[in-house]
Formats: C-alpha cells, sequence, structure tokens
C-alpha cells in the first residue's frame, strides 16, 4: 500500500508542478480537472446514499466560481453564487413537485458542494493569484505533505487512543501530534529552502504556516470522513491507487490554501 501511494504520489506531482510553473491557462486547467471530479465524487457518495444532489448543476458552477475567480479575482463572484443558489433552489423545488421527497435535503447537499468546491476550492485560484503565489502554494501544500506523512508514520507506529473513534477509528492523538511535528518542521525547512529562490519566503513563515496548516488542517480530513462514513464509504471513488479519490486527495489541501491565503495577506 505505501508503495502504491508512493507512486502514485510522484505522478500527481509530476502533473501538478509543471502546471504551477507554468500558471495561466495550464494550471486553471488542472485545478479545475481536480476539483470538477472531486465534486463528481461528492455528488456521487450522496446518490449512493439515496439522495440526489444535482450533479450538473453543481458542476457548472464549481466551474464558472473557478473560471470567474480566475478571470476577475473575487469581483463578480457574488453573480455566480447568487443566480446558482436561485437555479439549485428553482430546480429542486420543481423536483419535490414532481415528487422526489428527498428534493428538500437535496437543494442543500447542492448548494454545500457548490460552496465547499466551488468557492473554497477557487482559493487554488486565488493564492496562485498573490505575489510569488506558485511558491506559496508549494510552501503551503509542502506542509500539508510533511503533517500527513508523520500523521501516518507515527499514528501506525504508536497510535493507541483514538482520535475521533465514530468519524476516523484509525486516526490517533499520537498521529494528531506527530503530524503536526512533522509540519512544523517541514515548514521550516522548506521555507529556509525555498528562501534560496524567493526572497519573500523564508524559515519563518514556513514556520509559522506549519503550526497554522498542521493543527487545523486534520479538520478537512475529518470532515471529509463524516461524508463518506455517513454511507460506510472508505474512499470516494478508486480513481487514485493508494490515495482513493480526488475528494480523498485534496481534503486537507482545500483548508490549507484557504487558510494560507488570508494569513499570507493579513500577516506575511
Amino acid at each position: 500500500m505505501l508503495i502504491t501511494r508512493i507512486k502514485t504520489a510522484l505522478i500527481l506531482l509530476a502533473l501538478g508542478l509543471p502546471a504551477v510553473f507554468l500558471g495561466g491557462w495550464f494550471y486553471f486547467s488542472f485545478i479545475a480537472i481536480i476539483l470538477l471530479l472531486a465534486a463528481r465524487e461528492y455528488s456521487s457518495i450522496y446518490h449512493i446514499g439515496g439522495y440526489n444532489p444535482s450533479t450538473i448543476l453543481l458542476l457548472i458552477t464549481v466551474f464558472m466560481l473557478l473560471l470567474f475567480r480566475f478571470l476577475f479575482d473575487f469581483e463578480n463572484n457574488d453573480i455566480v453564487l447568487a443566480v446558482s443558489f436561485l437555479c439549485v433552489m428553482a430546480f429542486h423545488t420543481l423536483r419535490y413537485e414532481a415528487g422526489q421527497d428527498s428534493a428538500p435535503i437535496d437543494f442543500a447537499l447542492t448548494t454545500s458542494g457548490i460552496f465547499y468546491f466551488g468557492w473554497i476550492g477557487s482559493y487554488f485560484i486565488s493564492i496562485m493569484s498573490l505575489p510569488d503565489g506558485q511558491w506559496w502554494l508549494l510552501l503551503s501544500i509542502s506542509i500539508i505533505a510533511f503533517s500527513d506523512s508523520g500523521a501516518y508514520f507515527i499514528g501506525s507506529r504508536f497510535g493507541k487512543h483514538k482520535m475521533s473513534p465514530r468519524v476516523s477509528p484509525k486516526k490517533s492523538w499520537e498521529g494528531y501530534y506527530g503530524g503536526i511535528i512533522a509540519g512544523i518542521i517541514g515548514g521550516a525547512l522548506v521555507g529556509l529552502l525555498f528562501h534560496q529562490f524567493n526572497d519573500s519566503i523564508n524559515m519563518i513563515n514556513g514556520l509559522v504556516l506549519g503550526i497554522v496548516l498542521s493543527v487545523i488542517t486534520p479538520m478537512g480530513d475529518l470532515g471529509e470522513s463524516m461524508i463518506k462514513r455517513q454511507f460506510k464509504l472508505k474512499d470516494s471513488s478508486n480513481l487514485l491507487p493508494g490515495h482513493g479519490g480526488a475528494m480523498d486527495r485534496i481534503d486537507t489541501w482545500v483548508w490549507a490554501v484557504c487558510i494560507s491565503y488570508y494569513l499570507i495577506i493579513w500577516v506575511f
């Protein structure tokens, strides 16, 4: 399993790094594909559970939010959200009239998916729009990689006290603290390394991001697990060998880019 995870991670790295440094439409396309795949998995999970969120409206709106964030930053995003909300409510109201009893819940599920993958997911675009954005993005994702790895290895070896028995039974407090330590050390080291190539990044902001992200972002993993556990699913799909689906892969990344964006503009 570990070898499979590493191979898949290397493939993602080989695809993602060129997209990050090429930027522009190459990066937009890469992120759009990942988030649309994740949104499709989210919708499929609820369909498996007997609900019927609108996959088409979800995917269209997620794409439009990403596109508008890419083209206009935060300007005009409210238009997309307003129009999508009205369309989604109208659609599910009509579905309820047609006899679909789950339509009120489906409306909430479609709307939450739009917000999660469209609005929050668009911070992958926003962080890249910052000065030296590609370096900030890579720093944030590197911290998550260190934190996830630390949690995995420490938890596997020393984990005894369950962190969240109902949501994610395999996660332990030992693994959580191991992830924090690894994230902090990794953030400081990557910040120091990146400073050799870019003056905006240094050990201190790598350390700060390492502390904040490694402490908070595991909640993204637990939140995604909550959705899957409702329907007794281990992975959102089998798209990525060793990692599950796209939704499984980005659960902490989405939190990381959103939190990092505001730390960068408010603190650094």
